[in-house]
């Protein structure tokens, strides 16, 4: 089986990459390869959601996107990175969302306590100055074991925010 990666698109503050698994096997009649494509196509993909700022609309749309994919029955991670980091911080302030009225924090509590998996960077967490103890209940630092887990996988799509 070959991998192939297609670069869906760009928008304004969101990058979208999806790896597709094609089958290249000349021994499978078309009809073969189309049932095979098809189940492909009917596999629940993994989501992970790169958040890399802690800037209310873009976090907010990221931790929204993240829990709806969630309810629709996809694995979903968040990695938090750079200043994405002061989301999960007790000690930094938050903004409220002006749609849901939840701060942020309060949106990643509802999507961790749905299931949802929240990593955070914890070189970034340092630079920030904030301390294990400061995170919210249910967030986990990091490795790059569990970043190998959670990206790469033949069905993850990321999305970066």
């Amino acid at each position: 089986m070959l991998l192939k990666s297609l670069a869906l698109g760009s928008l304004v503050g969101l990058s979208l990459v999806t790896s597709i698994p094609v089958l290249a096997n000349p021994s499978l009649s078309p009809v073969q390869t189309n049932e095979a494509i098809i189940a492909v196509g009917q596999q629940k993909s993994d989501l992970f959601v790169n958040l890399t700022t802690d800037d209310p609309w873009r976090a907010a749309m990221a931790i929204g996107v993240a829990t709806n994919m969630l309810k629709k029955g996809h694995s979903t991670t968040i990695f938090l990175n750079i200043t994405g980091v002061h989301l999960a911080a007790t000690t930094i302030p938050q903004h409220t969302n002006g749609i849901t009225g939840k701060t942020l924090q309060a949106m990643l509590v509802d999507f961790i306590s749905q299931g949802g998996k929240v990593l955070i960077c914890p070189s970034c967490m340092k630079q920030a100055a904030i301390k294990p103890e400061d995170l919210i209940v249910g967030v986990v630092t990091s490795s790059p074991d569990s970043l190998e887990a959670n990206l790469f996988k033949e069905t993850v799509t990321v999305i970066s925010w």
